[in-house]
């Protein structure tokens, strides 16, 4: 079954368990904590599709429970009508009224599929109580530096990643969060100190290959390759990491270019002066433009995910990454090392896409919440029952001047993805996407900044992600009681 049909299914259920707990949490003493507890239960069993068994086989009960599913969103789907000001007036006796039928009938159900399906009791009591924590991070330059305050505030609350997502400045930022599975806040700060403009980008004629070029060649791997290595000296492939990644990259087609190499080479020249200062805004306009060219036509474009199929699994992380944050026209990424594995790796990407460049992911997906479900629906991380929180740095905002256009226009891939987030979260406050090497104060303050705004949002992530006991007839038991 694929995730696509499973999504299909299981979101009105997900929808209605997220109404469920946004109403609990405008008013904590509506439903009495049992209740709430069990209706929880009841949603999630209903919303099953494929169950991993403990041998590792994928039982799929989705068809089987088709009836069930469709009984229990109508018996509660009238209660939580979306929308704050109808939730307000939900009938809290008449919900607790049915929760007896549910409960019984919900049981029932699943002393049938146990014996219908070659499962064991855990497998499919822990894919009900317990949800994994998806996290997409999004491109935007310098405005992305807040995304290390998201990671430090969901460490404070132990929410750690089940599977990450990243495009450009989120691919960087969350190749370097799944080096560890706990947080590394320490090593967060010595890569900040690492980061210099001459060490990460030079002014260089060089050929290209594989990226379009431009006028600041990216040189990440001598600049941050010694903290994505393995002790062996090699450097990280996906298959290293210790909390799964992918990173939306965007394949160039031929019909993608409306100029030739030379021109995108070339077209920054003269605009930077001490430092990442722009002093000329006809050139960030030229390049704005430039963007516009790109994603006007994205029947020209191509998604490419690194980490999602067993090929790119091997690839470096740390390459990836690279394509994912080369603007066309502004930052140049490429292979040019003698690297017989990245080489072939690539050479079969471009065969199977057909395309001819890679280049900056935001183009063609700029926030991927689709791909990161799609992969923790697949199985990946075995279980599937995902809270997938998406992160915005480049959502439009109207103080943005020349960045406006292309925000809005971005934000036509963005919006694909959100039927896909249970959490969207826009940073308000940030750095200036031009503004890709900020010092160690700005980065400080840009973290403090999404720190103070996501707050706001944890109770909910927390509610979303919360394992809650297995029902019962007469009581709700913790789900380490069903360990064989």
């Amino acid at each position: 079954m694929d995730w696509k049909q499973q999504h299909r299914l299981r979101l009105p259920l997900c929808q209605l368990e997220s109404e469920l707990i946004n109403a609990c949490l405008e008013d904590p003493d509506a439903l009495p904590g049992i209740h709430y507890q069990q209706l929880r239960y009841i949603i999630s069993f209903a919303r099953l599709t494929v169950v991993q068994a403990l041998n590792g086989t994928d039982v799929v009960v989705a068809e089987w429970l088709s009836p069930h599913r469709w009984w229990v969103l109508h018996q509660l789907k009238p209660f939580f009508v979306k929308g704050t000001l109808i939730r307000k007036s939900i009938d809290w006796n008449a919900v607790i009224l049915k929760i007896p039928e549910l409960i019984e009938e919900t049981i029932r159900v699943r002393d049938a599929l146990l014996g219908q399906f070659p499962l064991d009791r855990y497998s499919l009591e822990a894919e009900i109580c317990q949800r994994q924590l998806g996290i997409a991070m999004g491109g935007g330059g310098g405005s992305g530096y807040g995304y290390v305050g998201a990671l430090r505030l969901l460490d404070r609350y132990d929410l750690q990643p089940s599977m990450m997502a990243g495009t450009s400045i989120g691919a960087l930022i969350g190749m370097f969060r799944a080096r560890t599975g706990p947080f590394d806040m320490l090593s967060m700060i010595e890569i900040g100190k690492k980061l210099s403009w001459n060490s990460i980008f030079r002014v260089l004629d060089v050929r290209s290959r594989y990226g379009v070029p431009a006028t600041l060649r990216l040189y990440l791997r001598s600049a941050l390759g010694p903290m994505m290595s393995n002790q062996d000296g090699s450097m990280k492939t996906f298959r290293d990491l210790a909390v799964p990644l992918i990173i939306a990259v965007t394949g160039l087609t031929v019909d993608a270019f409306k100029h030739d190499m030379i021109y995108y080479e070339h077209l920054m020249d003269d605009a930077f002066q001490d430092g990442v200062r722009i002093s000329r805004l006809r050139k960030i306009a030229a390049f704005a433009r430039t963007l516009q060219e790109f994603l006007f036509y994205p029947e020209a474009m191509k998604e490419v995910i690194f980490g999602a199929d067993e090929v790119t699994m091997d690839a470096d992380v740390i390459d990836a990454a690279g394509f994912s944050s080369a603007v066309p026209g502004l930052l140049h990424y490429d292979i040019l090392r003698e690297d017989p594995k990245m080489h072939a790796i690539l050479g079969q990407l471009y065969a199977e896409h057909n395309i001819t460049r890679l280049g900056e992911g935001g183009l063609i997906n700029n926030l991927p919440a689709r791909p990161l479900y799609a992969q923790m629906m697949s199985g990946r991380i075995k279980r599937r029952n995902p809270v997938i929180l998406a992160i915005d740095c480049f959502a439009p905002q109207r103080n943005s001047f020349a960045w406006l256009p292309v925000q809005q226009l971005i934000q036509l891939n963005v919006r694909s993805n959100m039927v896909y987030a249970d959490v969207v979260y826009r940073l308000k406050k940030r750095l200036s996407p031009i503004n890709v090497i900020p010092s160690i104060e700005q980065q400080n303050i840009a973290s403090d900044w999404t720190i103070l705004e996501l707050q706001e949002h944890v109770p909910r992530i927390r509610a979303l992600l919360e394992e809650h006991p297995v029902l019962n007839r007469n009581d709700m038991r913790p789900l380490k009681d069903y360990i064989d």
